[in-house]
């Protein structure tokens, strides 16, 4: 019985270790399509530029660094990656498509 409990928390260890990994990918990715966009874009959406690379690059710094140890951190971590690809991306991708 022991083993079987020891096998099932062993699981939701993984499961968490895999969630921290994808969350840090896409704060990577997600903080290097910001570097890559032009600025005027977020001025038109009236967001700052710098401010969304920090957060993306502190996001993935930090779930990278302290998310397997705490698990507060990479919570926060997909907060903010969630908010970029489910807000800020889809109005600049708007934005730069009516630009063309």
């Amino acid at each position: 019985m022991i083993d079987l409990v020891n096998m099932a928390f062993r699981g939701l260890n993984y499961l968490q270790l895999a969630f921290v990994f994808l969350v840090a990918i896409a704060a990577i990715w997600g903080a290097i399509q910001v570097a890559m966009t032009r600025d005027d874009a977020f001025t038109v959406i009236d967001r700052s530029k710098q401010n969304w690379l920090l957060l993306l690059g502190g996001a993935g710094l930090g779930v990278l660094v302290l998310g397997p140890m705490v698990s507060m951190i990479w919570i926060v971590g997909a907060v903010i990656v969630g908010i970029y690809w489910q807000d800020i991306r889809p109005s600049i991708r708007d934005v730069l498509g009516n630009a063309q």
